[in-house]
């Protein structure tokens, strides 16, 4: 069974298919080289909490990157009210719910997709 919070076509999303659209490449980028930037990019994020450690924001980080992944071809503002229902129904939203996680979120998706002011960008 696949996991919604982690796989990019759990949720019946538009995920890729086809021998081209499966590779790496095209999936995106690899998580374990987000969560390393992202341990060391987030205290500077204005949302960032001075009490909260990058552990409190890695799910939504995750969910950002698979997001973006996801919904490649949709902008933000025609997806956020299933990104966010997602989040509601698959996420701990007794620690954090999506008013409280979506500029991580956002944060990700557009680090992902090359519209965030870091020059280290993965889809175009």
């Amino acid at each position: 069974m696949t996991d919604p919070k982690t796989d990019p076509a759990a949720d019946g999303g538009d995920a890729p298919t086809g021998s081209l659209e499966t590779t790496t490449v095209a999936r995106g980028p690899d998580w374990e080289a987000e969560d390393a930037y992202w341990q060391s990019a987030y205290p500077e994020r204005p949302y960032a909490r001075a009490d909260r450690g990058y552990e409190y924001y890695r799910s939504a980080y995750r969910y950002g990157v698979d997001a973006a992944i996801r919904y490649r071809d949709r902008r933000w503002d025609e997806v956020e009210s299933e990104i966010a229902r997602v989040w509601d129904l698959h996420h701990d939203t007794s620690r954090a719910g999506w008013a409280e996680m979506r500029e991580a979120v956002r944060d990700a998706w557009n680090h992902v997709r090359g519209e965030s002011e870091d020059d280290r960008t993965h889809i175009r």
